[in-house]
């Protein structure tokens, strides 16, 4: 047991303790995360909200456009495996 405690840390001993701790720099470390919390929640805070836009046009025209090119898409597919006619100029 007694070679336990000897091996233990001893205070002071510049291996086990590299930065001596102190109570003002803990106090200053503290202050800084304090004061940058609550800045970072103020300037949370003072974010503009963002515009309330209207994106319905811009989603149909995109599904207009997906479903456009999905069934050309198929016709395709349909010409490609003879189910169709290819005589549209788009499907060759």
């Amino acid at each position: 047991m007694d070679e336990i405690l000897l091996a233990a840390p001893f205070e002071g001993d510049s291996f086990w303790d590299p930065v001596a701790a102190s109570w003002p720099l803990m106090a200053l470390l503290g202050a800084i995360c304090l004061v940058l919390t609550i800045g970072f929640a103020v300037w949370l805070v003072l974010q503009p909200e963002e515009p309330e836009l209207d994106t319905g046009p811009l989603v149909d025209k995109a599904v207009r456009a997906d479903r456009d090119e999905a069934a050309l898409i198929r016709r395709r597919l349909d010409a490609d495996s003879g189910r169709a006619d290819v005589a549209e100029p788009e499907l060759r």
